[in-house]
């Protein structure tokens, strides 16, 4: 188990890499934008990024609308 920050708010996870925590948030990935560590992530980098204990993670939802 590990600690990462999630919009500045503490929170324990076994996920291995931001693809597994999107799942394991059950978050639907097409309306997500991640930064991790302070950096923009595209989706096909998710699968290959691991998540460490202290890790920050800001996830924006993108909504379409007018």
């Amino acid at each position: 188990m590990k600690t990462v920050s999630l919009n500045g708010a503490t929170r324990e996870t076994s996920s291995e890499t931001i693809t597994d925590f999107v799942h394991e948030l059950a978050l639907a990935p097409q309306t997500l934008l991640i930064e991790h560590n302070g950096i923009a992530l595209h989706r096909s980098e998710w699968p290959q990024t691991a998540l460490g204990d202290g890790d920050r993670v800001e996830l924006l939802h993108v909504a379409a609308g007018g």
